[in-house]
């Protein structure tokens, strides 16, 4: 298997270690980067990310990568945001109050229901394995079968434009489990858990 090198985005949030491992097996040569400077020289992404959408997108602006991330986003080159880290490329999320995200995509992130028969029953965090339906033609998806299962953690999902939706699951809602719009990939689902399917979801993006 070829190596390509790829950049993790540290910004203090994440454990970065499962997804570093996931990447080295999927063929990447994998550093972490925590500088604006740093970020400008990688040739590819992955905003990784577990936890608050605002405390998130806190620790960016302290160390300074906001502006380094939307520059990187307008360069073509690629970046993946993975769980937490799909969420903030969004416009806003509601999760904790109202928190400003990155506007790479556009979107929003929004608290599964809580009224009706059905949502009522959901349990929160949606955790387990969900089906994920694919949806129109997606470079990280490629090579795939449709269908496959992915292990997911989150109790906020995005609501997003509908072409950038390349695969989508249902838990009591219809919502984007893939998104994918030129150069800038989202995974809601954490593809270092979700065995064969999530490893070459990373393939793919190493070779977008």
């Amino acid at each position: 298997m070829s190596h390509c090198e790829v950049k993790v985005v540290d910004y203090r949030t994440s454990n970065l270690l499962s997804i570093t491992k996931a990447l080295q097996r999927a063929g990447g040569e994998v550093e972490l980067v925590r500088t604006p400077e740093e970020i400008e020289k990688a040739d590819r992404l992955v905003l990784p990310g577990v936890g608050a959408f605002g405390a998130a997108m806190r620790n960016i602006e302290l160390l300074g990568i906001r502006e380094s991330l939307l520059s990187f986003g307008k360069t073509g080159k690629p970046i993946v945001g993975i769980c937490l880290g799909m969420q903030l490329l969004f416009n806003v999320s509601y999760e904790l109050g109202v928190n400003a995200g990155l506007s790479l995509l556009s979107g929003e992130i929004v608290p599964f229901p809580g009224d009706g028969a059905v949502e009522a029953s959901l349990k929160i965090p949606h955790m387990g394995w969900n089906q994920v339906d694919f949806r129109g033609e997606s470079r990280l998806l490629l090579g795939l079968p449709d269908h496959h299962y992915a292990y997911f953690v989150h109790s906020y999902y995005a609501r997003a434009t509908e072409d950038d939706v390349v695969g989508s699951t249902t838990y009591g809602v219809t919502f984007p489990a893939v998104v994918e719009r030129d150069n800038i990939f989202g995974i809601q689902f954490h593809p270092e858990k979700s065995q064969s399917f999530g490893l070459k979801i990373l393939e793919n993006f190493l070779k977008a």
